[in-house]
């Protein structure tokens, strides 16, 4: 399984309290386009997911931009987050939670 074929994060404290998991912009073409509906697999169940995004100015007022991620809920500071696409140009990923050792 190759780098291109998972999509790996450390959940921030943003993400556990907005629910979601924020999807680098580098990253974007491992997803479906934004809006596009797929299936993300977590635990056996599958749930209707979409790369969403929102207009941030993180960076100042002269550098807007836009914060892509995708809605998954149970997450806490710390997990580790992989997502793998089932198959090339399948519609469905699975996403499998490590949880941060301290909560183990």
């Amino acid at each position: 399984m190759t780098q291109k074929d998972v999509y790996s994060k450390k959940i921030t404290s943003e993400e556990e309290q907005k629910r979601f998991v924020l999807v680098l912009k580098d990253r974007l073409s491992f997803f479906p386009p934004e809006g596009k509906a797929f299936r993300l697999i977590h635990n056996g169940q599958p749930k209707k997911a979409k790369v969403e995004s929102y207009p941030c100015t993180c960076r100042g007022p002269d550098e807007p931009h836009s914060h892509y991620f995708v809605r998954a809920s149970g997450l806490k500071a710390g997990d580790r987050v992989i997502v793998q696409r089932e198959a090339k140009g399948a519609n469905r990923y699975l996403l499998q939670v490590k949880q941060h050792p301290r909560r183990s």
